[in-house]
C-alpha cells in the first residue's frame, strides 16, 4: 500500500446529500501535488448512498463500518476513520479530518501543511464558519447568541497573549478545537494512542493529549472549513446540537466560555506553574495552593493533573444572559492587565 506525505480522515454517517460537496471541494485544492496525499472516508452505519457516492471520487478510500447498536458515537467514528487513514501516511506525514458536511477551502489542505513548516507545531487547529445560507434562517435569538460567544472567543488568544503567550501558537490564531479541521503529524498520533476513547468531544480530548506531552498546538486562521448550520446533525454534542439548544432555550455556552475572573486565575496560574516547572519546584509550588503535584516529566502533564485535582479552577458554565458582562470584564482585563505581575 502506498503511503502518503498526507492524508484527509472523513467519518461520514448518512450523508448522501452533503459529502460530495465535501468531495469536491477537496479534490479542487490548489498549490498541493494531489499525488501526495489521500482521502479515506468511513461511511458508518449508513443507509443512504453515502459509501457510493464517495466511491465516485478519484484518491478516496472508502470503508464501510457497522458500529453495534450504542457504539457509534462521532468520537467512535472519527477515532477509527483517523486510525485507518494513519495506516494510508509515512510516519513523518501528517493527517487531517473534517466532517463530511464542510466544504474546505480550496487551499485548506496547502494552508494546513504550510502550518506544519514549524516544527515546534505538533496540531493544528483551523478555522470553522457556520453556513451562512443555512444559517440566516435560525430565529434571531440564535443568531445573537451566537454572535456573543464568538465575540468572546475572539478575545480569548489576546488575554492568553497577554498573560501567559505560548511560542508556538502565535498572532494572528483563534480558539476553536474542532474536529472538522484539525491536523496531526502522524508521530504524534501515534504517541498518544490515536483518538482518545470518547463519546463526545473527541476533538477536544485529542488537543489536551498532545498538551499533555508538551506538543505544540498552533490554531492557525489560514485553515479554513465552511460546515453545515443544519439543526439535525449527525453527531450529539456537536454544532448542530448548540444550534438546537440555542433555539430552544437551554444552551449553555461553549465550555471554553467561562467567567473572566476565572479565565484571568487559569491563566495566571499556568504561568507561574511554567516557571515553577522549569525551576524544578513545581511540587512545591503546586503544595502552596493545596494541591498535591505527582511527578511528571513534561509541563503539559504537570499543568493537567493540576486543574483537575484543583477545585476552584473546575470549569463554571455561562448562561448565554451573562455574556455581555463577562465580555466586558475580558475587554477590561485586557485594557489594563499588567504581565508584570503574573511572573
Amino acid at each position: 500500500m502506498t503511503h502518503h506525505a498526507w492524508a484527509i480522515a472523513i467519518p461520514a454517517h448518512d450523508e448522501a446529500d452533503r459529502i460530495g460537496a465535501c468531495l469536491t471541494a477537496i479534490a479542487g485544492q490548489r498549490d498541493i501535488e494531489p499525488e501526495d496525499g489521500t482521502v479515506l472516508v468511513l461511511a458508518n452505519n449508513c443507509s443512504d448512498g453515502t459509501a457510493r457516492i464517495a466511491r465516485g471520487f478519484a484518491h478516496v478510500y472508502v470503508i464501510e463500518h457497522w458500529f453495534d447498536p450504542g457504539a457509534g458515537s462521532a468520537g467512535a467514528a472519527r477515532r477509527l476513520a483517523m486510525a485507518q487513514a494513519r495506516e494510508l501516511v509515512r510516519d513523518d506525514g501528517v493527517l487531517l479530518t473534517t466532517d463530511a458536511d464542510t466544504v474546505p477551502d480550496p487551499d485548506w489542505v496547502a494552508t494546513m501543511l504550510a502550518a506544519f513548516s514549524d516544527n515546534r507545531v505538533d496540531l493544528v487547529a483551523g478555522r470553522v464558519s457556520a453556513n451562512w445560507d443555512e444559517m440566516q434562517h435560525h430565529p434571531a435569538m440564535a443568531l445573537e447568541i451566537g454572535a456573543l460567544e464568538w465575540r468572546y472567543c475572539n478575545l480569548l488568544p489576546l488575554i492568553e497573549d497577554a498573560i501567559d503567550p505560548l511560542p508556538h501558537n502565535p498572532a494572528p490564531r483563534h480558539a476553536q478545537q474542532c474536529g472538522a479541521n484539525i491536523g496531526i503529524r502522524a508521530g504524534m498520533f501515534d504517541a498518544i494512542g490515536g483518538v482518545p476513547d470518547v463519546a463526545v468531544g473527541e476533538d477536544r480530548a485529542l488537543i489536551d493529549a498532545v498538551l499533555s506531552r508538551d506538543g505544540g498546538v498552533r490554531h492557525a486562521t489560514a485553515p479554513h472549513v465552511v460546515a453545515s448550520a443544519r439543526v439535525d446533525g449527525r453527531a450529539q454534542g456537536g454544532m448542530a446540537t448548540a444550534l438546537r439548544d440555542r433555539i430552544a432555550g437551554t444552551y449553555l455556552c461553549d465550555e471554553l466560555v467561562i467567567p473572566a475572573a476565572l479565565l484571568e486565575r487559569r491563566l495566571v496560574l499556568r504561568r507561574q506553574a511554567r516557571c515553577a516547572f522549569a525551576k524544578g519546584e513545581f511540587a512545591a509550588w503546586a503544595g502552596s495552593h493545596g494541591v498535591p503535584a505527582s511527578a511528571e516529566h513534561v509541563f503539559g502533564a504537570a499543568w493537567a493533573k493540576f486543574l483537575a485535582r484543583n477545585s476552584e479552577l473546575a470549569a463554571q458554565p455561562l448562561r448565554p444572559c451573562d455574556l455581555p458582562d463577562e465580555i466586558a470584564r475580558i475587554e477590561h482585563l485586557l485594557a489594563t492587565h499588567d504581565v508584570r505581575d503574573v511572573a
